[in-house]
């Protein structure tokens, strides 16, 4: 389920829709979101599907599965992109 939320602190560029190949951020930077929502830009281990998904904190890589943050769109295997944080203070 893809988000219509949008950055609205001035990070330029950014989708929180978007997978790409190649980082068009740093891993772990953070944006607000439209909807009073927290996002951290991180690259997938594995295939992510939409739902709950884990992201070390140290690497800021994404894995399936239950845990802190959510995949609005899936990820395939070394997609880089944009989760949500759901059960967590913001990183950074």
């Amino acid at each position: 389920m893809a988000t219509t939320d949008f950055p609205t602190d001035g990070i330029v560029g950014a989708n929180f829709n978007r997978r790409t190949t190649d980082a068009e951020f740093a891993l772990g930077q953070t944006a607000r979101g439209s909807a009073n929502t927290a996002w951290v830009y991180v690259k997938a281990s594995g295939s992510v599907a939409t739902g709950t998904c884990t992201v070390a904190t140290a690497t800021f890589l994404a894995t399936d599965g239950s845990g802190s943050f959510t995949a609005d769109t899936a990820f395939a295997d070394g997609d880089y992109g944009w989760v949500r944080v759901t059960a967590q203070d913001l990183p950074g």
